[in-house]
């Protein structure tokens, strides 16, 4: 089966690229340390990287959740602690390599924001180490990116230079990928070519485009009291104060835990 997977890549990429479409899904488990200064602070979601030939699309599988429940005629009512525990990683990235482009959009609250910034190829120096993850074989990359150093090992069979996050550049899709400290550790649990192709599902037209700073403090305002925000936007919750505060106290509590992030430096 993983043999005609590979074969029917081959032939079936091109064409179905003119028309912008995603026709593989490759599905990641990711484990990180949430606290920089807690090594037991380890937490896992699900991400899932969709790819056409020369283009691909990210999120966490905890964010298409979420947006399938805000876009239901009769959304889902839900604690506030329980809406962000869907995910931590709330944006969908794209990358578009005939325009060398790389496009992060996030819905900040009620603010839709994106930047666009060219592909940073990482500068990987291919290892001759190899070895066999899920029947594929894979070889060994180092490099660096944001101010972490990779391990990386990808799959020259399977024709993408892509993997998940902002990772790309590697002659083969990136199957595992983790930093020196493992405290970002990306493993791919599934790769399958898709019955039907998809399309975008994202119109970027609506969203803002700012710096990649710009988004990054507005998220991290956000974060830091996504109560206070909602309330000066006129959102009533209906909690008592003493819930209110127990809530605040939660969310304050988990900001402060949050303290490293996967990008150290731009």
């Amino acid at each position: 089966m993983r043999k005609l997977i590979i074969a029917l890549l081959f032939l079936s990429l091109g064409n179905l690229q003119a028309q912008k479409s995603y026709t593989y899904k490759a599905t990641y488990r990711l484990e990180y340390q949430e606290d920089s200064t807690d090594t037991n602070s380890i937490k896992s979601e699900t991400g899932v990287l969709y790819l056409g030939k020369g283009h691909s699309r990210y999120s966490s599988l905890g964010k298409a959740v979420k947006d399938s429940l805000e876009n239901m005629t009769n959304p889902v009512m839900m604690r506030m602690d329980e809406y962000n525990q869907m995910t931590s990683f709330k944006y969908t990235i794209f990358k578009d390599y005939q325009e060398n482009e790389l496009i992060l959009a996030e819905k900040v609250f009620q603010y839709e924001l994106k930047y666009i910034q060219d592909l940073k190829t990482i500068d990987w120096k291919i290892q001759p180490e190899n070895k066999e993850i899920l029947g594929f074989n894979v070889q060994k990359g180092l490099g660096s990116f944001a101010g972490r150093n990779y391990v990386a090992w990808f799959a020259p069979e399977l024709p993408f230079l892509d993997g998940p996050y902002k990772f790309s550049g590697l002659p083969g899709l990136i199957v595992e990928i983790s930093d020196l400290k493992n405290q970002y550790h990306f493993s791919l649990t599934g790769f399958q070519e898709l019955k039907t192709p998809i399309k975008k599902l994202l119109n970027l037209d609506n969203y803002k485009t700012v710096s990649q700073e710009e988004l990054d403090q507005v998220r991290d305002d956000y974060n830091r009291d996504p109560i206070g925000t909602m309330q000066k936007a006129g959102v009533k919750f209906g909690w008592s104060e003493e819930d209110e505060a127990k809530q605040k106290k939660e969310l304050t509590k988990k900001y402060k835990e949050r303290n490293n992030p996967i990008e150290l430096q731009q």
